[in-house]
């Protein structure tokens, strides 16, 4: 490759901690004249991420996604592919490297430390976000994958830090600083506005796995082909892995939804079989505009957006619930104008 020492950061954290938000805040303040790549995995088939950070070609910004599974796999081919590819095509002056919420970032140092990458991408510090109201949450803190993206990080981001209270932040704090070995920088952020200098700051070598065999599993493999969505009659793909389950469809450009009909369904607390969403992310026509609409457990949060393709929905659930993706489909058919 004719390209070398790409500066590298890996974002990291659980479901719903917020490192897309980080991600788009940090490309609203690209430094002009520079060209960035994101590389994007999702443990869904419908990629709602690569939409949510979608850009115009005059920003400068390639993102490749990985869905259907987790990327930092041992001998992840995809991974590898999807690397390599996306700097060849983009020659990036910045690399972000975003994996899915159940994903150990052991597994992607290993690859980006390999020979073939080495010298290509210079890995600078793992930035892990943290929802501060969860700390000490055993739903949270009893995950291994949770514990190593913890463990693994040269950087914590107490996210969303304007919904926190004084005592959420002095728990954080004080747990933060107990860790060991110690943070590079501990810090707070709210709508995702971390500073531009933490992408400079270089990884440590000496921080290992607490559990180094979590991502010897089965390497993902890319989804089938979706096929395309008529008016009125979306796709739909589903998944299954690691304890949770997806869902998600692809509408037409075409079809139009009621904003607060959407919101009715899919917010908090939502019809059976949504009670217990572990995430839920989406991108919908409105009229003439569109909207982002995410949950995270039982927050929903809306935004506009750029991305104009299609309508589409990712919903993720612990494995061992019951839901009905047929009579969910069928509410959001109803749901259009």
């Amino acid at each position: 490759m004719t390209i070398s020492n790409v500066p590298t950061t890996l974002f990291t954290g659980f479901f719903g901690v917020g490192k897309t938000t980080a991600i788009r805040s940090l490309l609203s303040r690209k430094p002009d004249g520079e060209s960035w790549a994101i590389l994007v995995n999702e443990f869904g088939e419908i990629a709602v991420d690569q939409a949510a950070l979608e850009a115009g070609p005059e920003d400068a910004v390639t993102i490749r996604e990985i869905p259907g599974g987790c990327m930092c796999c041992t001998m992840n081919v995809p991974m590898r592919v999807a690397i390599t590819e996306i700097l060849r095509r983009a020659k990036p002056d910045r690399l972000l490297i975003e994996p899915t919420g159940l994903g150990h970032p052991a597994g992607i140092l290993d690859e980006l430390r390999k020979d073939d990458l080495k010298g290509v991408v210079d890995v600078g510090a793992v930035i892990c976000f943290i929802d501060p109201r969860f700390v000490g949450d055993p739903r949270i803190e009893e995950v291994e994958v949770f514990r190593d993206q913890v463990h693994l990080a040269d950087v914590l981001i107490a996210s969303k830090a304007d919904l926190a209270s004084a005592d959420d932040l002095v728990r954080y704090r004080e747990w933060a600083g107990a860790l060991f070995p110690p943070k590079l920088e501990i810090a707070e952020a709210a709508m995702g506005d971390i500073d531009l200098s933490l992408l400079d700051l270089k990884s440590s070598d000496v921080r290992v796995p607490l559990f180094p065999g979590l991502h010897d599993h089965a390497p993902a493999t890319p989804p089938a082909e979706i096929g395309a969505a008529e008016a009125g009659k979306p796709v739909r793909a589903e998944n299954t892995g690691v304890g949770y389950q997806a869902c998600g469809w692809i509408f037409s450009s075409e079809d139009i939804f009621d904003q607060d009909g959407l919101v009715d369904y899919l917010g908090p607390p939502g019809p059976s079989g949504l009670e217990k969403v572990e995430r839920l992310k989406g991108v919908f026509r409105i009229g003439t505009d569109w909207i982002l609409l995410d949950r995270a457990r039982s927050e929903i949060t809306i935004t506009p957006i750029a991305y104009r393709r299609d309508s589409r929905l990712e919903i993720i659930l612990p494995e061992g619930e019951k839901v009905d993706w047929d009579e969910i489909e069928n509410a959001l058919i109803s749901i259009l104008k």
